[in-house]
């Protein structure tokens, strides 16, 4: 009888254990293996620290997989759409609120980005107003740089009516500069492109 009780108390045991391990998977699911994460164009600071994440998601056993993309606005994008597979984005501040996106949170702010305007000119930079009538390389249409560079050359009435804003960024946008394709541009990152 002893070992009849035993043998009924291990079963139940056995039972509750496995109805833990079932209720606890089912309500609190395991973290993912694997995650997407959007950053930007090639040669970006977000693709940059894209890839300084990817390593540091792997030390944790989790694979990271980077989506390229026009940069801010679209990151925003995908991640609202839920078919969109992604998880994780970079984004800017400014792209949206909680207004527009109810639904996203914030991991809050990772670093501050500088915002660099570079000018191939003998002359000083005095006033963004000298920019009018110049070739700029502001960033793609969707990007946060293109965004941020909008915003603040509206402010000394530049824009696409009084200059050529082309869609350039990081690296592509340095090399335009150096090989005089553009008189000027605008980068946002804390990675320095120049050569």
């Amino acid at each position: 009888m002893g070992h009849g009780r035993l043998i009924a108390g291990l079963a139940a045991l056995a039972l509750i254990i496995g109805s833990s391990w079932i209720a606890l998977e089912y309500f609190v699911p395991s973290p993912p293996f694997r995650v997407t994460i959007a950053t930007g164009r090639k040669g970006t600071t977000f693709e940059y620290f894209g890839k300084r994440y990817r390593a540091r998601f792997a030390r944790a056993g989790v694979e990271l997989n980077i989506r390229e993309t026009a940069g801010a606005f679209e990151n925003v994008k995908l991640l609202r759409d839920p078919h969109s597979g992604v998880q994780i984005v970079f984004s800017v501040g400014g792209i949206s609120n909680s207004a527009q996106a109810p639904d996203l949170r914030s991991m809050g702010l990772i670093f501050n980005v500088p915002f660099w305007i570079f000018y191939a000119s003998s002359q000083p930079l005095d006033s963004l107003i000298q920019l009018k009538g110049k070739r700029i390389a502001v960033g793609p249409e969707g990007s946060g740089a293109r965004y941020l560079s909008e915003r603040i050359l509206g402010r000394a009435n530049v824009n696409a009516e009084t200059a050529s804003l082309l869609p350039l960024a990081g690296d592509a946008a340095v090399n335009a500069l150096n090989k005089g394709v553009v008189d000027a541009a605008i980068l946002v990152g804390d990675r320095m492109h120049l050569r």
